[in-house]
């Protein structure tokens, strides 16, 4: 599985019957949905988990999957939780998951190349597109644009791994 998107990690037992405690990167949506995840261990061993049960417990998630069925074996899983995009759930009308905004070139409306998105990051307001490009000086750099439709996102064609932005180079 080479499509595979990290989503969190484990974080020991909870209880004696094989639940897992799961620390999400995100918010879990992806995790809650989707039924078969790839723990990937501390040696880097890779294990498909088929879910049985998914709940929210405080800041964090437990899950239980088959095969693990004492507090021992829930306390050995110990790694990365991922999931292969193949299994992501849809997204919904108009909307589309940060992992595959990263790597799309971001243009402006004027179809400037500004660069492209090397990661989603946030400023507690709202989501960020952190964009690399080459600067003046042919060094790399970076710039942050707000995720905010209708003001600076003008479309995204995941199709096409194009993102159009109302920004101008002189902004960077």
């Amino acid at each position: 599985m080479d499509d595979l998107v990290e989503l969190g990690r484990t974080a020991g037992a909870y209880g004696f019957r094989g639940w897992v405690r799961i620390v999400p990167l995100e918010s879990g949506e992806v995790l809650q949905k989707a039924k078969t995840w790839v723990l990937t261990d501390l040696k880097g061993v890779r294990t498909t988990l088929s879910i049985e049960a998914f709940r929210r417990h405080g800041d964090g998630f437990i899950a239980k999957w088959a095969g693990c069925e004492t507090k021992e074996a829930a306390d050995a899983a110990r790694g990365r939780v991922s999931v292969s995009r193949a299994d992501f759930p849809d997204a919904g009308k108009d909307a589309v998951w940060a992992v595959d905004l990263v790597g799309c070139k971001v243009v402006n409306k004027e179809g400037t190349a500004l660069g492209t998105v090397e990661s989603i990051g946030s400023n507690g307001a709202q989501d960020l597109l952190v964009i690399a490009y080459d600067n003046a000086d042919g060094k790399k750099a970076v710039f942050m644009l707000p995720l905010v439709k209708d003001v600076y996102l003008i479309a995204i064609d995941t199709d096409v791994r194009t993102i159009t932005v109302d920004w101008q180079p002189d902004w960077r």
